[in-house]
């Protein structure tokens, strides 16, 4: 995220989400974050770590496909997507959780052992990301930061290219190059400024986590939806116009008549129960997209796709209806007003069930069965 001249502080939605705490509050401002040193810990990842990181990015591609470019020279697969990393490398899960209580706090006002334990203790990690930066690579903005969380964390996985150096802008402004191996861990305040410097020739391979007060990432994709403990949904500043999550459809239809969607209703508990005597007694239904017809006016929405979970119609939630209250919700909006404004968001992706395979075989514990119930 780049930075915005004369903003010192994180977003105000962010800072509602974050402790309410001096130290935390301190955290979320760059020009503070500067005076934080990098903290690095030598030797952090082993070979056999390196080696099962790069099993978990297989599992994913096989799955998922290769990432497109990011950027000239870079590309990022989302090794937390679906819950995937914490599924299949707990260990490693585990003490890379470990690494955000190094995190160097002793510059900041309020940075007494017993608030920073407790502030460290409530993040959970954000996102898991695997950075693969080749010849013209670069992440090279020296006023780039992590907008929205607190702690990051920079493994390096491979280190066969020049170039690349890891910088952070210091109190002051003058940019500082750290030292970077195979195998060690950065830790520092996200706030803190850092960039990474063109790559001239290799592979640079990063592993990133980042940690927050939300919920830990499960899309494949950077999600800036941050999701309280308690409740709705909050977005960050930077994330209002996309509605926080890529995963999210909003479409407009405005032709009468049929919605050229067929829909399926799952129990909201447990999706995969389809059973219509089941899912018709009264419990909270999942409304998802069954089929997209040929030639409607859904088909002229390209992100109208199977397996998308209906959310919302004409304004109204329909999350926690019963089967006969979503049928009849919508019923009423195949013959009423248009322009029809509908909702919808990406089935929760879950890839926990992937083993892990030397050969990088991997293998699908069981599938997702489609339902069919209702066409529109």
């Amino acid at each position: 995220f780049r930075s915005q001249p004369g903003r010192g502080r994180a977003p105000p939605v962010t800072q509602y989400v974050m402790a309410r705490s001096s130290l935390a509050d301190a955290l979320l401002q760059r020009q503070v974050a500067s005076l934080a040193r990098v903290v690095r810990i030598p030797r952090f990842f082993s070979p056999a770590d390196i080696e099962q990181v790069g099993r978990v990015e297989r599992a994913h591609h096989e799955r998922l496909g290769r990432p497109r470019e990011a950027r000239p020279g870079w590309h990022t697969t989302y090794l937390s997507a679906g819950g995937l990393f914490r599924a299949t490398v707990p260990e490693l899960h585990r003490r890379l959780s470990e690494l955000r209580h190094r995190v160097d706090v002793s510059r900041f006002d309020g940075g007494d052992a017993a608030s920073a334990s407790e502030l460290l203790r409530s993040l959970n990690v954000r996102c898991i990301e695997l950075h693969d930066g080749r010849a013209g690579g670069s992440l090279n903005d020296p006023r780039h930061f992590d907008n929205g969380s607190t702690v990051t964390v920079d493994v390096l996985l491979e280190d066969s290219f020049t170039g690349g150096a890891f910088g952070t802008t210091e109190a002051g402004g003058a940019l500082h190059e750290h030292e970077f191996s195979v195998g060690d861990a950065l830790v520092f305040p996200s706030y803190k400024y850092h960039s990474v410097g063109r790559i001239t020739g290799g592979r640079r391979r990063t592993l990133v986590l980042e940690f927050w007060q939300g919920d830990e990432n499960r899309c494949n994709h950077r999600c800036e939806l941050i999701r309280p403990r308690a409740g709705e949904p909050y977005l960050c500043e930077d994330a209002q116009t996309s509605d926080g999550c890529a995963g999210r459809v909003s479409v407009t239809l405005t032709a009468p008549g049929p919605l050229g969607l067929g829909f399926g209703f799952g129990d909201a508990a447990d999706p995969e129960n389809v059973d219509a005597s089941a899912v018709g007694d009264g419990r909270p239904v999942r409304v998802s997209v069954t089929e997209v017809r040929r030639g409607s006016q859904a088909e002229a929405h390209p992100r109208l796709v199977v397996g998308l979970v209906l959310t919302r119609v004409a304004g109204v939630s329909i999350g926690g209806m019963s089967l006969a209250e979503a049928d009849e919700v919508l019923g009423r909006a195949v013959g009423g007003a248009r322009p029809l404004a509908l909702g919808f968001e990406q089935r929760p992706l879950d890839l926990t069930r992937l083993r892990l395979a030397p050969s990088g075989e991997t293998a699908d514990a069981g599938a997702q069965p489609a339902a069919r119930r209702a066409s529109e």
